[in-house]
């Protein structure tokens, strides 16, 4: 996770009171506070969340960590794919935007928008994005991979043959399909 400042929420102390007949207080609860959640420990939940699923919950910390820190990238970033995996695409779209505004040399950040951009029908929007993921990182496998899905929804054959290659190149076989599919994307561009 990028540098984070912890910084304490206040939790205001809840005073119960009790009157009889209109009379005084006669009682009070003593008071009680909870202990403040730092926007770490949101961060922390958050990617529990949504490693386990549970999107919503994850969307709350993940928010939770941007009232504390408002430029925090990471939550940005991961609030953006929480929302495209929860097919909030405009939502998505506008968490990396944010997220680039502070980060604009993050070259997984425009692959995710591009995917975005991809999910939306933004063909060129999403061109724009993942040429720039590989520009800045020339060993980002998946902008390789979804610059040649790219090219290859715009009809620009070799482009997309040299961008499954350059996905070759750099792929680490982690993503099994992504590999495999490749394959069949380069045999099918090249008549194979």
């Amino acid at each position: 996770m990028r540098r984070t400042l912890v910084i304490l929420l206040s939790v205001l102390p809840v005073v119960l009171v009790l009157a009889a007949c209109g009379a005084e207080p006669t009682t009070t609860a003593p008071t009680q506070t909870l202990p403040p959640v730092s926007a770490e420990e949101h961060f922390r939940r958050g990617n529990e969340y949504a490693q386990s699923g549970d999107l919503e919950k994850a969307v709350a910390e993940y928010q939770a960590v941007l009232e504390i820190e408002p430029d925090n990238v990471s939550a940005m970033t991961n609030l953006g794919v929480v929302y495209y995996q929860m097919g909030k695409l405009d939502e998505a779209v506008a968490q990396y935007k944010k997220a680039l505004e502070i980060a604009p040399n993050d070259a997984d950040i425009h692959s995710n928008l591009a995917a975005a951009y991809v999910q939306l029908g933004r063909m060129e929007r999403a061109l724009d994005e993942y040429r720039t993921a590989v520009d800045l990182k020339e060993d980002l496998a998946e902008a390789w991979f979804g610059l040649g899905v790219v090219h290859m929804q715009l009809g620009h054959k070799e482009e997309a043959i040299q961008a499954f290659e350059n996905f070759q190149k750099w792929d680490s076989g982690k993503d099994r399909t992504a590999t495999q599919q490749a394959q069949q994307y380069l045999e099918q561009l090249r008549g194979e």
